[in-house]
């Protein structure tokens, strides 16, 4: 008995400690004033089948430590949706992979076979190289009208537009060589149109049979209008000002789609990617991250590589992780996996927009979580 109560108080002052150091991360790196709360989201085990419990930390700076909650009331932060942003990428890549486990989809065969918008460009593209951003493809990312028009508010641009602004339909090979690592939020467009069409149903339908069902994403949802923002965990966004990220966005400015869930689901995501899931030699090619440059100034990679929809840390002593990073207006969100004797997972919810601090908070549990005791 006594042994046990040790135990219990022993895992209490680890999850206290932890609460205090990620704590102090938010009040001494974040560089967004507008970062007022972070949830991060940790679970430990062996992956989705053995039930392994995710516990959800509320934080907030200048606190003298986090506060763990539970249930999901309304005043509930840890049981807040938020967008995920880019963590999309890894969600749309594991729908991707469980239609290649059944033999519906080649990875290694030509994408044109489902992208005829891909018909004509130079060089011929694969389903992976797609996935790893190494499709030749151009990015929305650093266009000014982009930017512009989300600023004022208006209503997206169409997929077709977008490919259209983007010089993919000019066939004239705009964009960077076939197999150079180059960021493509266009890519993974063509990846959603290549679910559709693939799956047999609409983005949403897809990803709510192939991913959020058979990993238990009960909060899980694609989000199509500016509607469905009501209620979602938010900070305020250089982009809108004063005015609200819930009233001034709309979620069809993510290309590809963008789903909200979340931090408990997110983390669940993530430690969900088992061979329960998918196929051993599918995973490993997910997380088969190929090096995409060197050291990341002010960020926690040392080797950063990019596999199937999943950033990848390469080096043995920071690393392996492996998961993605989210941006967008009012939430930064950050979720990732490292394997072991007890596998960690971790989601962060940022409501600012701190790429880096969400994934310095998230490294800092999976090093903290994964040291053998």
């Amino acid at each position: 008995m006594g042994k046990n109560k040790n135990a219990a108080a022993g895992a209490g002052t680890d999850q206290e400690l932890l609460a205090v150091a990620l704590t102090g991360l938010l009040e001494e790196e974040s560089v967004s004033p507008a970062t007022r709360t972070a949830l991060v989201a940790i679970a430990g085990g062996r992956g989705a089948g053995d039930g392994a419990a995710v516990r959800t930390l509320v934080l907030r700076p200048r606190a003298q430590r986090g506060e763990l909650r539970g249930g999901s009331g309304a005043d509930d932060l840890s049981g807040r949706r938020a967008l995920v942003y880019s963590v999309t990428k890894t969600i749309l890549a594991a729908a991707v992979l469980r239609l290649a486990a059944r033999g519906v989809v080649d990875l290694d065969g030509p994408a044109e076979r489902w992208l005829p918008e891909l018909a004509g460009r130079p060089g011929g593209v694969t389903v992976a190289q797609l996935l790893a951003h190494r499709a030749g493809l151009p990015d929305y990312g650093g266009r000014a009208d982009y930017h512009a028009a989300v600023a004022a508010g208006r209503e997206p641009w169409s997929g077709d537009e977008f490919l259209e602004r983007c010089g993919v339909t000019d066939r004239d090979g705009k964009g960077p060589p076939v197999g150079v690592f180059a960021y493509s939020n266009i890519g993974y467009l063509l990846v959603g149109r290549l679910l559709e069409r693939a799956g047999g149903a609409p983005l949403a339908e897809v990803l709510a049979r192939e991913v959020f069902s058979p990993l238990g994403l009960a909060s899980a949802a694609l989000l199509r209008t500016r509607a469905d923002l009501d209620g979602l965990f938010f900070g305020p966004s250089p982009a809108f000002g004063d005015v609200p990220v819930a009233t001034a966005y709309h979620p069809g400015w993510v290309a590809h789609g963008v789903a909200a869930m979340t931090a408990a689901d997110a983390c669940r995501f993530m430690h969900g990617l088992t061979e329960e899931y998918l196929p051993g030699l599918l995973l490993r090619r997910m997380r088969d991250g190929l090096p995409v440059g060197g050291p990341m100034g002010g960020r926690p990679w040392v080797e950063p590589s990019y596999g199937l929809g999943t950033m990848v840390e390469l080096d043995p002593a920071a690393g392996p992780y492996w998961g993605h990073t989210g941006g967008g207006p009012g939430v930064t969100p950050a979720a990732y996996h490292t394997p072991g004797p007890v596998p960690v997972s971790v989601a962060v919810f940022l409501d600012g927009e701190d790429g880096a601090l969400a994934e310095w908070m998230a490294v800092e549990v999976l090093h903290r979580l994964r040291r053998p005791r």
